[in-house]
Parts: C-alpha cells; structure tokens; sequence
C-alpha cells in the first residue's frame, strides 16, 4: 500500500519535471545535443553558457564569471525569442573567393523577473545556466511570447 501511495506522489513531480530544460552537461562537457529554449504553458525556458577566462587563476574567479557570462547570455535568447533579433551580415569576396564574412546581431528589450534555476559547471571552469520566465507575467504586460517576432 505505502509503495502505491509513493507512486501516486511521485507521478505528478514526474510529469511537471517533463515540461523543463535538460541538463546540457554531461560528463563535465557540453553534451552534443540540447534545446536553447522551450515555451510551455507556464513559462518561457532558456538556456545560456558561459566560458571561463584561461586567464583567471582560481577556480572561484573562473566559475562566477563564467556564471555571470552564462546568465548574461539567457537573458540574450530570451530578449531574441520575446523581441526578436536584428541581423546584419556582411561578406566580402575577392576573386571569386570568400575572404571575410561577419554576422552581427542585436536584441533590445526590457525583462524583469527572469529566474535563475539551474546552475552546472563544466570541467574547463565554464557554465550552463537555465532561466525561466513566467508566460502569466508575460501577458499580464501585454507581450505574450506566441505573438512574438
């Protein structure tokens, strides 16, 4: 009976674990495939790395600013999913021959109450982070995510 019971408890936490980002992170490596982003019913989930500096000599310096890289870039895939993102490319040929090609991009918007929910770090010192934002808040601000650019 009391193993019936904890199947019951447990199926729900199961089926509400389904709706998130996986771990990127695997075997202290960036796995080879992933999903950057998820819009579920409930929230808005994105993905950010971040590298450490080699030039960082303890790990503490490596591992928080990498930290802060990997957030600063989950509010960049956010800003891109909810506002879009300009792009501007630019080759140069010579002689029939690519000899540069830069692609720049730009996102511009406000977000306010992202959260910060997982947080792993790869062996080299760099970091994955998962960030989520709430679609009711989206909403209730007029910028439901189904509609974005």
């Amino acid at each position: 009976m009391k193993k019936i019971l904890a199947l019951l408890v447990c199926i729900p936490l199961f089926a509400a674990c389904g709706k998130t980002l996986k771990s990127a992170v695997k075997e202290g490596k960036i796995a080879p495939s992933f999903n950057d982003t998820l819009l579920d019913d409930d929230y808005l989930w994105v993905r950010g790395f971040g590298a450490a500096n080699p030039k960082h000599q303890t790990d503490s310096q490596r591992r928080i600013l990498s930290r802060e890289a990997a957030i600063a870039h989950a509010y960049q895939r956010a800003t891109e999913v909810l506002y879009g993102a300009e792009l501007q490319s630019h080759v140069q040929i010579v002689d029939a021959t690519t000899v540069g090609s830069t692609v720049d991009t730009s996102a511009t918007g406000v977000l306010k109450r992202m959260e910060l929910i997982q947080t792993e770090y790869l062996d080299d010192g760099g970091c994955a982070v998962i960030m989520r934002l709430s679609r009711s808040y989206l909403q209730e601000i007029g910028l439901d995510p189904k509609e974005a650019k």
